[in-house]
């Protein structure tokens, strides 16, 4: 279990909070969808979750242990794949030959599925790949390691579609049940089907307009019982329609769900709903 309580945390003595008295929890066997405006710190989030930057105040555990003393015991078990990141000059073997030994769970078997999957192989020249192909790489390999906890900002940038579709399939199947899955991104629907709970964090302010830290923190469940997600005609928008966007074949919309009948979450409508404060949870 990962938590964090009301933790603070800013870049510099002259510059803005970007966490002021965060708190929020994880649990084992779950998949977290992580969103929110640019700037608001997701990826921050992440870094201080792995331990490589660390909260100005507050605290962070992860299995009751903080993240910020780097104990090999916890990072055995913690593997972070950054939205920005260099591979060295060598073969994909000679770079598990090295590093794959620190992960006691590393499965060269669901490697193997992984590389296949991606059309990839154990010789291929890392310093070589594009973009995409290093995401292939690096998503494979944190599979591989079946850490407890995997962190993921933006994991799907630079894929094509087929290798997004592969993503998700990737994740369902190798995914453990005491594993932690965080995945924060701006591109929703490359992991809407994915998740398994949704966290919007909300832009710091300062000690004078001090707001919540965290604008939505719901399952997918919890959302589904909550709201109903609809396409209506233009001319059927009425008082109970609490957000609407307008698509090609109408408008898309969230109500409350009254009925009890569970409908597919539209994660991009839901975000927005949830920004302009037409949605809380």
């Amino acid at each position: 279990m990962i938590q964090i309580q009301d933790i603070s945390y800013k870049y510099g003595k002259k510059s803005e909070n970007v966490f002021d008295g965060l708190s929020l929890s994880f649990d084992d066997g779950k998949i977290y969808g992580l969103l929110g405006k640019n700037g608001v710190g997701k990826s921050t989030l992440l870094y201080l979750l792995s331990g490589l930057l660390h909260p100005k105040s507050g605290k962070i555990t992860i299995d009751g242990r903080e993240p910020r003393h780097r104990e090999p015991s916890l990072l055995e078990n913690l593997y972070f794949i950054p939205d920005e990141f260099e591979l060295p000059n060598m073969t994909l073997r000679r770079y598990v030959g090295l590093y794959a030994q620190f992960y006691p769970r590393f499965s060269h078997e669901v490697l193997e599925s992984c590389l296949q999957d991606f059309e990839l192989t154990m010789d291929t020249q890392l310093n070589a790949l594009s973009l995409g192909q290093k995401k292939r790489v690096l998503v494979s390999y944190a599979l591989a390691t079946q850490c407890r906890v995997l962190l993921m900002d933006e994991p799907t940038n630079g894929l094509d579609i087929p290798a997004k579709s592969l993503f998700r399939k990737m994740v369902a199947r190798h995914m453990q049940d005491d594993q932690i899955i965080i995945v924060s991104t701006h591109q929703v629907h490359d992991v809407d089907s994915l998740l398994d709970h949704i966290i919007v964090l909300n832009e710091a302010t300062g000690e004078e307009n001090r707001q919540e830290s965290v604008l939505f923190d719901a399952s997918i469940a919890d959302v589904q019982r909550q709201f109903a997600f609809q396409l209506r005609a233009m001319s059927d928008e009425n008082g109970e329609v609490l957000y609407s966007e307008p698509r090609p074949q109408g408008s898309a919309v969230i109500v409350a769900n009254s009925l009890g009948e569970e409908t597919t979450v539209d994660l991009e409508l839901l975000f927005n709903a949830v920004v302009k404060g037409k949605v809380k949870k």
